[in-house]
């Protein structure tokens, strides 16, 4: 249907068109076409054309266009508004500029007249009315006009008298009411509409006189007097006041009667407490003052408040480090008039800087402030550290060995050790030694600590005794028990048998000790013993006390569909036990496999262990939920041709799922439609689901015929027999199809019409068609053609020619037609009576002159051998004698 209308900003629908396969484009020729039909945009008022083609057996028709007529959407009527009334007054109809105006009570929608309404102004209020204008069959936007009905108001409220003191600040006068109108007289005179502001410069009064209207309705005049009375002197102030920033400050004072105080030096309102000015901000803040000796107040006296600001701290160098006992300096800082204290707030500053004392290890802060602009800043600190000497290192002596025993660096407890071999002196090493233990004896070392301040204190010396060692004890590890189990003392095999709870150093114990199972982890202890005075070395017994597991993660309830292949549940833990009890019971490793043949509930257990310590059980719930039968479809089987139009698959069920795999892969609600671009067999599936359990898949299969081809063997070379050949032609077709050729020309010449490659008799240039066709005629047939062309004579070998240049039979002919031959499909070579060959040219062209290397070769006979490949690809070879004559 063209053209389409609609007027300017209309909601548009999608253009449509009666055909097949529907192609939709934006120009008459070229770009690419949408299968979707496209909504017009109204946004702009014009005309556009869009274009449709339908394609019916693969091929597109002509674009047929259609016009999109885009009618502008006229402006709103010009009007005058608002529109005003008094109560009870005469109304005329109302008026507006437009074409073919439509009225209206409301902003949209109702029904529009002609006829413009005249108000009522019986009642007092607002009313609105709307006129739109139409261009053709578009309406434009609504204008309003407010009528507004005023009724007659009483003389506006005011406040009288208005009280001033002589030269003060006044402002417009004021009163309570509706388009008011302000006059000098009470009545007569011109009135304005802006407020007068009285004078103040001479004392006594004055009246004023306003009235209230609506619209022309105007009210009564209220009057207003204004009184002028005269000024109190200034109070008696000091100023400027000065204070430090942060310092306590006081509250101002002035000397006079009936004080008011203010922040501005007009305006504001003022207050009968005496401000207390802040010092947190360095700056100057004015402060004002007036007083009252009659019934005026003063004009108003400035205080001016300086805050000095407060300068920042000096700068310092700290901490400040001394060794106990060294020499120490005079503290020092940057900064200007600076004060020097022992405490951090108060107190009584010093210009002198204090000289640290270092008799006692410790930290002592001092501080100190500057006073660069006659105001103390806040304080610096400095720390001064008095570092002590260390003590000797805390060491364990004698160290024993048993001789030939590997031996261990030396340990002490300290910080920044230095190791010596001698009590004093000698150069230390930050390096323990490790004694040789290959000599039977005693060997002294030393150590001292140094503190962070480099004070090395005193050595500790240790003693390394060399003795004969005892192998470590025979023992049994490790030793495994669970968190909170009893546990018995520990055993092993030996001679004096001594228990630590440390490899090595610390106290041995004759008694065995019995390991405590409260916390879980690993505990090691260990055992030597001794022969005569040596110990041997300690072996060590780890005992694993292993933590009582949680239960595991679990994921439940675990739903099935009835029927449905299950899978083992899983769990995450470690050393997993499974069981169909709560409690007790015998668990398995293997998780079960629920069975979900019967619908219900059954409930699986599951715990985790650590080593041998099993946890408490986490339930699985295992729901089996009935599931539906499968859908009904109604065609299992559906058949289409290729690229033939296919309609969308349909079954009967609920909750539809569709499938393209018998089982698993991701179904989707939308039906499919059948591709038929590509020919095979595609099988559907779709499912119905009652709730949460999805029933067995229905099967459709969908079979797409290959599309007919024919192909009757014709190429861009012509085919060309002589009379009389035979010629096999060499269609080609969709296997399976019926075959039937058929020719232009009567009786057809074919050994078999019905085969793809029959043998072709044609008496002249034939025309033959193949059809290809379809036994069920689900598929259109398909029809290629080739034409024969049959020719009296291909090959004419002459045996004379006369090579004289006059332009007659000067060349050696073979052949009168090419069009028989295949290309290049002549070798011709000729020989003298003696044999030589004087002429050989593959694909002769029927251009010899009888030269033999650019000479004339002599008249006289000669002997020929031509071979001839015709277009079908038969081989022929003709022997001639050529004679030239000149």
């Amino acid at each position: 249907v063209t053209p389409v209308n609609y007027c300017q900003g209309a909601t548009a629908i999608p253009l449509t068109a009666v055909g097949v396969n529907l192609l939709w484009y934006t120009t008459l020729t070229g770009g690419t076409g949408s299968t979707t039909a496209p909504t017009p945009s109204t946004t702009t008022a014009g005309t556009t054309i869009f274009y449709v083609t339908q394609n019916t057996n693969g091929c597109p028709s002509a674009r047929t266009p259609i016009s999109v007529i885009i009618t502008a959407t006229p402006a709103a009527p010009t009007v005058v508004s608002p529109v005003n009334y008094c109560q009870n007054t005469t109304a005329t109809p109302l008026t507006a500029t437009g074409t073919n105006l439509l009225w209206y009570l409301t902003a949209t929608g109702g029904l529009g007249s002609p006829v413009a309404p005249t108000p009522q102004t019986l009642v007092i209020g607002t009313t609105n009315y709307y006129v739109s204008q139409s261009n053709g069959n578009c309406e434009g936007p609504r204008s309003t006009i407010v009528v507004n009905v005023t009724a007659t108001l009483p003389a506006p409220a005011v406040t009288s008298p208005v009280n001033y003191c002589q030269n003060a600040t006044a402002v417009p006068l004021t009163a309570t009411g509706t388009n008011l109108l302000w006059y000098t007289t009470a009545t007569g005179g011109a009135g304005s509409t802006t407020a007068p502001t009285p004078l103040t410069t001479t004392v006594g009064s004055t009246n004023y006189y306003v009235s209230q209207g609506t619209g022309s309705c105007e009210s009564v005049r209220s009057t207003i007097t204004v009184n002028v009375n005269p000024a109190s002197p200034q109070p008696i102030v000091t100023t400027p006041v000065t204070y430090c920033q942060g310092a306590t400050a006081m509250p101002l004072s002035a000397t006079g009667t009936n004080l008011m105080w203010y922040t501005t030096a007009t305006g504001g309102t003022g207050s009968t407490t005496a401000p207390t000015p802040s010092t947190a901000i360095a700056g100057t803040t004015l402060y004002y003052v007036t007083q009252t000796t009659a019934s005026c107040p003063s004009s108003r006296a400035v205080i001016t408040v300086n805050v000095t600001a407060t300068p920042a701290a000096p700068t310092v160098v700290t901490p400040v480090t001394y060794c106990q006992g060294a020499t120490a300096t005079a503290l020092t800082a940057t900064g200007t008039n600076l004060l020097w204290y022992t405490v951090a707030t108060s107190g009584t500053g010093s210009a002198s800087a204090p000289t640290p004392s270092t008799a006692t290890a410790g930290t002592t802060n001092y501080y100190v402030s500057q006073s660069p602009n006659g105001c103390e800043g806040p304080r610096a600190t400095i720390a001064v550290t008095i570092n002590a000497t260390p003590a000797a290192p805390t060491v364990t002596t004698p160290v024993t060995y048993c001789q030939g025993a590997t031996a261990v660096a030396l340990t002490a407890s300290g910080t920044n050790l230095m190791w010596y071999t001698t009590s004093t002196g000698g150069t230390g090493s930050s390096t323990a030694p490790i004694p040789s233990t290959t000599t039977v004896g005693n060997t002294i070392y030393y150590v001292s600590q140094t503190s962070a301040s480099n004070c090395e204190g005193p050595r500790a010396s240790i003693t390394v005794t060399v003795n004969s060692t005892p192998a470590a004890p025979m023992v049994s590890t490790p030793v495994n028990y669970c968190q909170n189990s009893t546990a018995t003392p520990l055993t092993a095999t030996g001679t004096n048998l001594m228990w630590y709870t440390v490899a090595t150093g610390g106290t041995g114990s004759t008694t065995a000790p019995t390991p405590s199972t409260t916390t879980a982890g690993t505990t090691n202890y260990y055992v030597s013993q001794t022969t005569g005075t040596c110990e041997g070395p300690r072996a060590t017994i780890a005992v694993v006390v292993t933590a009582l597991p949680t239960a595991p993660t679990v994921t439940t309830p675990v739903t099935y569909c009835q029927g449905a292949t299950a899978v083992p549940l899983t769990a995450t833990g470690t050393n997993l036990m499974w069981y169909t009890v709560a409690t007790g019971g015998t668990g398995s490793t293997t998780a079960p496999t629920p069975q979900t043949t019967t619908v219900g509930t059954n409930n699986y257990y599951v715990s985790q262990a650590t080593g041998t310590c099993e946890g408490p059980r986490a339930l699985i719930a295992v729901i089996v939920n009935a599931r539906p039968g499968a859908p009904t479809a109604a065609n299992s089987t559906i058949n289409y041709c290729q690229n033939a139009a296919a309609a969308v698959l349909t079954a009967t069920g609920t909750n539809l799922m569709w499938y393209t795999v018998a089982t698993g892969g991701t179904g989707t609600t939308t039906a499919p439609t059948p591709p038929t671009t590509t020919s095979g067999t595609t099988v559907y599936y779709v499912s119905q689901s009652t709730g949460a359990c999805e029933g067995p898949r229905t099967a459709i299969t969908v079979n797409v015929t290959p599309a007919l081809f024919a192909n009757a063997g014709a190429t861009s070379t012509p085919v060309v027999i002589a009379s009389g050949q035979t010629i096999q032609l060499q269609g080609s077709g969709t296997a399976g199809a019926n075959i039937l050729w058929t020719s232009n020309i009567t009786p057809l010449t074919l050994s078999n019409p019905t085969i793809l490659t029959p043998i072709a008799s044609p008496l002249q240039t034939t025309q033959y068609t193949l059809t290809v066709s379809d036994p069920t005629n689900l598929c259109p047939s398909a029809t290629s053609s080739i034409t024969i062309n049959v020719v009296t004579s291909c090959i004419n070998v002459r045996n004379a020619f006369t090579p004289n240049g006059d332009g007659i039979n000067d060349f050696w002919l073979v052949y009168d037609q090419s069009v028989c031959l295949r290309p290049n499909g002549v070798n011709a070579t000729v020989f003298n009576r003696y044999g030589t060959k004087v002429f050989e040219a593959k694909g002769y062209v029927n251009k010899w002159d009888g030269t033999y290397k650019g000479k004339p070769l002599p008249d006289g006979t000669y002997y020929a051998v031509i071979e001839f490949t015709l277009s079908d690809g038969t081989k022929r070879t003709v022997k001639s004698d050529v004679t030239i004559l000149r």
